[in-house]
């Protein structure tokens, strides 16, 4: 048969990497060159610049993939920026609100914001079970992007995580950065660190603070319809 356009190209690339692992371009171009059933003679076919005709409209069929996904991270990118913006425009307690709502969204059980003064360090509480016997304490930080938080304030945040009542759990969340030496000690106490652009990400992901503005489906053809309908 002839080799297929490129454009006739994109439903089998698709297919070939449904799966969702990583594969090469080369074993996609051989599993893509399985389901056409292409031979060695359609393989070795070549263009007058004397690239081969398959690997060169299979490297095409790939670009709008490509294309796409770069798009889609700029976009992000932008709306991440965008994000980050609009909560150092809020107040402090929105956005102790704002990261017990993105725990909810993400499964971790009910909360609840603390008293804004006087919780010891502890800006929001999780349970993570209904009777309330497994507990989370949030540390929530709408400080500067361009800040990085230091060790002492975690050292701090685990103090107060020691009770009472004592908690194993901890996150501390921030617009800001972390230092090394705070990502290390973290580590050793059991404390999740979430910095401003993990927070972005996690509330584009989960849907807080943001909406779908398009959805694009990629479809193909449904093989299954078309051979059950076959008189």
């Amino acid at each position: 048969m002839p080799i297929p356009k490129y454009n006739e190209l994109y439903i089998p690339f698709l297919t070939a990497i449904e799966d969702g692992n990583v594969h090469t371009m080369k074993e996609v171009r051989e599993k893509v060159a399985e389901m056409l059933s292409l031979g060695e003679e359609e393989l070795s076919e070549r263009l007058p610049s004397g690239n081969q005709t398959f690997d060169n409209r299979i490297g095409w069929a790939k670009t709008p993939m490509e294309t796409f996904e770069r798009v889609f991270g700029t976009i992000n990118e932008q709306l991440a920026d965008d994000l980050l913006t609009e909560i150092m425009n809020q107040s402090p307690g929105f956005f102790e609100s704002l990261v017990v709502d993105l725990m909810k969204a993400m499964n971790y059980g009910d909360g609840f914001v603390t008293k804004l003064s006087g919780d010891d360090g502890i800006d929001g509480i999780i349970h993570e079970d209904k009777l309330g016997f497994n507990l989370i304490y949030i540390q929530a930080k709408r400080w500067k992007p361009e800040i990085t938080v230091g060790k002492p304030e975690i050292q701090k945040f685990a103090g107060a995580m020691m009770g009472p009542p004592r908690v194993e759990k901890g996150l501390f969340i921030t617009t800001a950065k972390f230092s090394q030496k705070a990502r290390e000690f973290a580590d050793a106490q059991h404390i999740i660190l979430v910095d401003g652009q993990k927070l972005t990400e996690l509330m584009i992901e989960y849907g807080i603070g943001v909406s779908a503005q398009k959805t694009y489906c990629i479809k193909r053809i449904d093989s299954d319809y078309f051979s059950d309908n076959i008189i």
